[in-house]
């Protein structure tokens, strides 16, 4: 293909006005259609907070949490994410001990039910990661566990007790299918601010039968320039007592789709794609010189 292009660039150097544009636009349609995306058959890797920083989180540990242990499995299942899976990307969940080490080589950063308390010690870098291009899923659920939210001026507003829930295509209706009859639980739900979500440019995703806010969105980029994507809920039962993966019910369905949004949300061009068209813009670039 670059030979090709190459031959088109020493042509427009001897042919007339009108040959040239027509070269020139089946130069960059060949450069445009060569893209191919890096998502695909890549690993995507999520890590949360090792144990020893959230002594307070019992069962809801991203470490080793009997609640969590199925939502990990389901991530890493081939089936669900895999260059044979629904999702044609890997995931990788880990553990990092923000006390010790960084967040350097993570896709993303999964926030569980985590204590404000024991999180302030590290809210800022976790921040600092999704401002630099990190993404980011904060399930805050009630009040005094969202210490990361708060930061980013998206923190807890009430509580209230366990409601149904409905919400946007982009999290009822994706690769895993369509999420019905998706619930809360545990009886401490916490919800957003509508405000507050549309205030930061965010996307109100999914909200209970008293119109309360329980989850929010955004694209990369969209919080703040450079920044990658956000998912904020507002129930951490919603992915673990409430999901079950192997029957796979609403509440899995959606759980599963949102991390769809997560990990495919920052699909790019491959190197040589990118390479092929710079190549493509400075031949571009050469011919309009040339009609002067």
């Amino acid at each position: 293909m670059q030979d090709e292009v190459l031959c088109f660039c020493t042509t427009l150097n001897s042919e007339g006005k009108m040959f040239k544009k027509i070269l020139l636009i089946k130069a960059a349609v060949l450069v445009m259609t060569s893209f191919t995306y890096s998502a695909a058959n890549a690993t995507y890797i999520v890590g949360g907070p090792t144990a020893n920083l959230q002594t307070q989180n019992g069962s809801y540990r991203w470490d080793g949490g009997s609640f969590v242990t199925d939502f990990r499995n389901a991530l890493e299942n081939p089936n669900n994410f895999g260059p044979t899976g629904t999702v044609n990307t890997t995931v990788d969940t880990v553990d990092v001990d923000l006390s010790t080490g960084n967040m350097s080589g993570l896709d993303g950063f999964l926030v569980p039910w985590w204590s404000s308390a024991e999180s302030a010690a590290y809210d800022q870098r976790i921040v600092d990661f999704f401002l630099a291009g990190g993404d980011l899923w904060l399930l805050q659920d009630s009040s005094g566990r969202d210490g990361v939210g708060a930061l980013l001026g998206l923190p807890t507003v009430g509580q209230t007790g366990a409601l149904p829930v409905s919400g946007t295509p982009l999290l009822f209706d994706g690769p895993f299918g369509v999420a019905t009859s998706v619930t809360q639980g545990g009886g401490e739900e916490g919800y957003l601010s509508t405000q507050d979500v549309l205030d930061h440019s965010g996307t109100v995703a999914a909200t209970n039968t008293a119109d309360q806010v329980i989850a929010a969105v955004w694209a990369p980029g969209q919080y703040a320039a450079g920044a990658g994507s956000l998912i904020v809920v507002a129930d951490i039962d919603m992915f673990t007592t409430q999901a079950d993966f192997d029957a796979m019910n609403g509440n899995a369905i959606f759980t599963l789709n949102a991390f769809a949004f997560l990990a495919t949300s920052q699909d790019v061009p491959e190197p040589a794609s990118l390479a092929l068209l710079g190549f493509g813009l400075v031949s571009l670039a050469f011919v309009r010189r040339r009609r002067y």
